[in-house]
């Protein structure tokens, strides 16, 4: 009861928030343009998650009369790990605080935090059982343990941030394989990551004037 009193009074609080940024931007009523609601949600998005947390999901639609929001800030709990956040879309995972600060800094995103990370989780968890203790996803690795049943995230390694040894090691055919089609170039002049059983195919490739290959 006293988590339900929690997020009612946070939602609340937000709510309010979002009405009186709304009257600030949009005081003299008229028609609002798409561009205008772009320009208002990143505005009020960054600033709810500086004054409210990166945790929680802002949704609004705009009618006639104004706006309605829906507005959910997520379940948590305090263990011997910290503070858990759970996942919107995963009732099983939850996100210690740790994990949340290195995405938002590694991801280079301050914005609805736990909803960016369900989204690469969707992906991620189609890696689950290869490498032990570790998800992948195209943007980079979840470290993870199991404890009574829930799926807990421990941190966040950007690609970027990946030694070419560790990017051999996660990004195999069998990662690969289970990724969208549309992240895998169909020219492999053009990929991030070569296989190295395509790699001779690119070596053999046209070359210039000067007998190298580009």
């Amino acid at each position: 009861m006293t988590k339900d009193r929690g997020i009612a009074y946070k939602k609340a609080m937000i709510e309010q928030f979002l009405k009186k940024e709304f009257d600030r931007y949009f005081g003299r009523g008229g028609r609002i343009s798409i561009r205008k609601r772009q320009r208002f949600m990143e505005r009020v998005t960054s600033k709810i998650s500086k004054k409210f947390g990166k945790d929680v999901m802002c949704l609004v639609d705009f009618t006639k009369r104004g706006f309605v929001t829906l507005i959910s800030p997520p379940l948590s709990e305090s263990t011997d790990k910290g503070k858990l956040t759970q996942s919107f879309t995963h009732p099983q995972v939850v996100y210690t605080t740790h994990c949340v600060d290195r995405f938002s800094e590694r991801a280079q995103t301050t914005d609805n935090c736990i909803v960016a990370l369900d989204v690469c989780l969707d992906e991620a968890l189609l890696t689950y059982g290869i490498h032990p203790e570790h998800l992948v996803c195209s943007v980079g690795v979840f470290a993870f343990d199991v404890e009574a049943g829930r799926l807990i995230l421990k941190t966040f390694i950007s690609f970027e941030m990946l030694s070419d040894d560790q990017i051999q090691n996660f990004y195999g055919v069998d990662v690969l394989s289970v990724f969208s089609q549309d992240i895998i170039s169909e020219n492999v002049a053009d990929s991030d990551i070569i296989l190295s059983d395509e790699f001779p195919a690119l070596m053999d490739g046209p070359k210039n004037q000067r007998g190298v290959t580009p």
